[in-house]
């Protein structure tokens, strides 16, 4: 047989066990990078909650400071009443209110509790949770993507890196492995 099909052969089957596992890397570190996005949203949507349901008004939870969503990297908290009306938020969008779509508010006032990515505009991602009062208020935490975005970009590139080293070294490998046997069945 061929000796450059025999190590295509071998070759193929390692670089499928390398491409799996590269894949399986990333999609596991990614969704943990994704999903450790929401902690924060978590404990600020809770505790605002929290101050709600023992009688605190909206209004004073979401402070004065009004944060640009385009540019903060800060979280920040949104609250709206039974009629979606906000009454109490610590960021604007364009000089408005931005509100998360309604059938995210609909999830949350049917489950109690809802996290999503909301993308208010194209280049704008949030990591958002939602969570009801019992007083039928929706508290919405959020905070941007950027920088959990950023890491998952550096993350690929690392497992591309590391998966393309991976196939070339397997490559000499199985190469090496097949001059090894040539010269042992000739010598």
């Amino acid at each position: 047989m061929n000796r450059y099909l025999i190590i295509s052969k071998n070759w193929l089957g390692y670089a499928t066990v390398v491409s799996l596992l590269c894949l399986l890397v990333y999609a596991v570190a990614q969704q943990n990078f994704r999903q450790s996005a929401n902690d924060p949203q978590y404990q600020l949507a809770q505790d605002a909650v929290n101050a709600i349901n023992r009688g605190t008004d909206p209004k004073l939870l979401t402070g004065t400071q009004r944060l640009d969503l385009a540019s903060t990297l800060s979280p920040y908290v949104l609250i709206y009443d039974v009629n979606g009306n906000a009454v109490g938020n610590s960021i604007t969008l364009d000089g408005q209110i931005p509100k998360p779509p309604a059938g995210a508010l609909n999830e949350v006032r049917s489950n109690g509790v809802n996290s999503v990515t909301w993308q208010p505009r194209a280049g704008i991602r949030q990591a958002t949770v939602m969570m009801t009062t019992n007083k039928g208020y929706v508290v919405v935490a959020g905070r941007s993507l950027q920088n959990t975005e950023e890491h998952i970009s550096r993350l690929g590139t690392l497992v591309l890196f590391g998966w393309a080293a991976s196939l070339v070294a397997m490559l000499v490998i199985v190469f090496l492995q097949e001059l090894m046997v040539g010269k042992m069945n000739h010598g």
